[in-house]
């Protein structure tokens, strides 16, 4: 299965909990996200898309990790804000 989490992921069990901080792409709040069974869904040039579930409440989700790059100054990001 570790061939479909992210590589920082890869030595984690099936059902460990993920903990992270996340920013909220509409208001900018920092906020701590709890989330299981990380599986590639689908990836492109800004970014990388999981599926998840979240804990404690078992919802699926999806998580997308934007790429940081200076040249694209979060074009990405701008998009998705609007």
């Amino acid at each position: 299965m570790a061939q479909n989490r992210p590589a920082a992921f890869s030595s984690l069990r099936m059902g460990e909990v993920i903990r992270e901080k996340v920013q909220d792409g509409l208001t900018g709040e920092t906020r701590e996200m709890q989330y299981t069974q990380c599986k590639i869904v689908g990836n492109g040039s800004f970014g990388v898309v999981f599926q998840t579930k979240l804990s404690p409440t078992g919802e699926d989700a999806a998580i997308k990790r934007v790429l940081q790059d200076k040249r694209f100054k979060n074009r990405e990001l701008q998009i998705m804000r609007i």
